[in-house]
Parts: C-alpha cells; structure tokens; sequence
C-alpha cells in the first residue's frame, strides 16, 4: 500500500496518542530510523565477516521491533493492531533469515520494508497527526498504546 494510502486509512481511524504530548508518530520515526540504523550496521559488518559486531546490531534491532510489538493494545487499537502485529512477526522472521544465512539481499529487503513503513509515519508526524504512545500508567503492567497508524503500510508487507 502506498504511503499516501496508508494516510487515507489513519484519517478514518483517528485515534490520538495516550502520552508524550501527541509525539507518537515521532518517536516510532525514531524508532524505526534505530532500526534501520542498526541493519545498516549490521550490513558492514557481515560485509567485513566482522560476525559478532553484525549479531549486536541485529539483536538491537529485534529489541526495537519487540518493544514496538509489545506496546501494541488489541483491545482499543483494531484493526490496525493485527496488522502491525502481523508486520514486526514478518520483519522477525524475514531478519532471522538474513541473519542466520548472511543474506545481503534478504536484509535489504527488510531495510526497505522497515524504510516505506518510517515513510508513512514520518509523513503522519509531519502532518502532527499523534500515534501510538509507548508508555504505562503507574496502575498498569499491560500494554496501554493505541496503534492507529502505521498498520496500513505494514498489512501490505
């Protein structure tokens, strides 16, 4: 699904941030460019056999995807929230894969896929629409963010 799609879908769902003065969208950007930041890394790295610093950079990067995966609520974000779930398995999945086999082009794959899903949250926080927040109230030890944006992008992956 094309970013401006992706849009399209989040101005039907209006759902706003729980936390972070509706900075949502900007802070999963920066989780997303943590990501990506880290499978560029650990692209340099297998290209150098450099095996452990490449095992660093992609544990840091399953830590980011879980911790997005984690602050998902399926009670009051459907029925996006299947989807992102569904998005960060595949991405999991698709990065063990270029791990294990050392798979340049599988990990670029990834980093694209990871790249157009940033795409469309970047425009969303451009825009100052609000996200999910990563966030629990003190009362709470279950998931508390909404996970209205994003999920159009990813259920095209």
């Amino acid at each position: 699904m094309a970013p401006n799609a992706a849009l399209k879908a989040y101005q039907s769902v209006k759902k706003e941030s729980m936390a972070h003065g509706g900075k949502g969208a900007e802070l999963v950007v920066m989780l997303y460019d943590g990501i990506i930041e880290s499978l560029v890394n650990a692209r340099g790295h297998i290209e150098r056999k450099e095996w452990r610093e490449s095992g660093h950079q992609f544990a840091r990067a399953f830590t980011i995807i879980a911790g997005l995966r984690e602050t998902i609520d399926f009670d009051r974000g459907q029925p996006v929230a299947d989807d992102l779930f569904r998005f960060y398995n595949a991405l999991t999945s698709q990065l063990i894969k270029a791990q294990s086999r050392r798979d340049l082009e599988l990990l670029k794959s990834c980093v694209e896929m990871v790249t157009d899903v940033r795409t469309s949250w970047s425009q969303l926080a451009a825009q100052g629409v609000t996200g999910p927040a990563v966030t629990f109230s003190p009362a709470e030890t279950s998931r508390t963010a909404v996970a209205p944006i994003g999920a159009a992008v990813a259920a095209a992956y």
